[in-house]
């Protein structure tokens, strides 16, 4: 059970850190299968996404946001509940991050609030490869109702990230689960 989590925790883990908007060359290297955590639309969560994102698809999402460079992703996670605590599960999804970007800095973790749900956040930037001229920052908000975990993942460039910041928040702080 616990291989299973790690297994989809570092499968979220490349899809956060890989973004689903870019595309590969026949030069790339593909993976053949991938573990998937539902994606929007999530029934019982609740988010508002700001309307300079538009609504968008890969063959990984179903339905994801993007605006510019900027993406919002959202899934859930249900492999492992009973889930006790968003602040574990975004310390294991860090070692993840780190374990699978070249690098991984700037870590900053905080809780945001919506309403009565507190959503652990954990901020970064991170470079996918040595080569990687271009690093990426997320914030990514985990909240919980014990029976899944849901990830919002906002990212973007570097160097775009603050033009973002308020939007990203105000993500976060509009999730909630609805019952």
């Amino acid at each position: 059970m616990k291989a299973l989590r790690l297994c989809c925790l570092a499968a979220a883990a490349v899809f956060c850190l890989t973004g689903c908007s870019g595309t590969q060359t026949p030069s790339e290297n593909t993976q053949e299968t991938l573990v998937v955590h539902q994606a929007l639309p999530l029934p019982d969560l609740s988010v508002k996404i700001p309307d300079t994102f538009e609504t968008t698809s890969s063959e990984h999402y179903e339905e994801y946001y993007i605006c510019d460079d900027a993406s919002i992703i959202i899934t859930e996670d249900t492999s492992g509940a009973p889930y006790n605590s968003a602040y574990d599960y975004a310390v294991s999804a860090l070692v993840q991050y780190e374990d699978m970007a070249h690098s991984v800095t700037d870590v900053k973790e905080d809780v945001v609030y919506s309403g009565k749900y507190a959503v652990q956040t954990l901020e970064f930037t991170y470079t996918l490869d040595q080569n990687d001229e271009y690093p990426l920052h997320s914030i990514i908000g985990y909240m919980t109702d014990s029976a899944s975990m849901y990830i919002i993942t906002c990212k973007s460039s570097a160097d775009t990230f603050e033009s973002h910041r308020e939007e990203f928040l105000s993500v976060l702080q509009s999730a909630y689960i609805v019952k």
